[in-house]
């Protein structure tokens, strides 16, 4: 199965998801693609798998526990499982491409 996303498709797919900012584009076993356009705040809480976040448009920083990250397109921000994170200080521009994946708690370091 080969699928082609584009950042036109993610747009739409957030756009037209319940809450208007994250939509999901792809899911195939434990893994899941979606695209993430928060506007004006980053409510999230911490999630049951690990991610990561693939910046697409914007910047501003980003807060994982205590830390806190300046990001920029292209940019990618790995989120372990149940971890405290958001996004902050963000231009109104700012979106990204989500991957969650593995088992519920996250996948244990080798």
């Amino acid at each position: 199965m080969t699928q082609r996303m584009t950042p036109e498709k993610a747009m739409a797919a957030a756009a037209a998801s319940d809450d208007g900012q994250y939509g999901i584009l792809l899911e195939h076993g434990s893994m899941e693609l979606g695209y993430y356009r928060p506007v004006g705040t980053d409510d999230q809480k911490p999630h049951t798998q690990d991610e990561i976040y693939i910046v697409h448009t914007g910047n501003g920083v980003f807060v994982l526990n205590e830390e806190r990250i300046d990001f920029a397109p292209g940019d990618a921000l790995f989120v372990p499982a149940g971890v405290e994170h958001r996004f902050v200080d963000f231009t109104d521009d700012f979106a990204a491409w989500v991957v969650f994946w593995g088992p519920s708690g996250g996948e244990r370091p080798a």
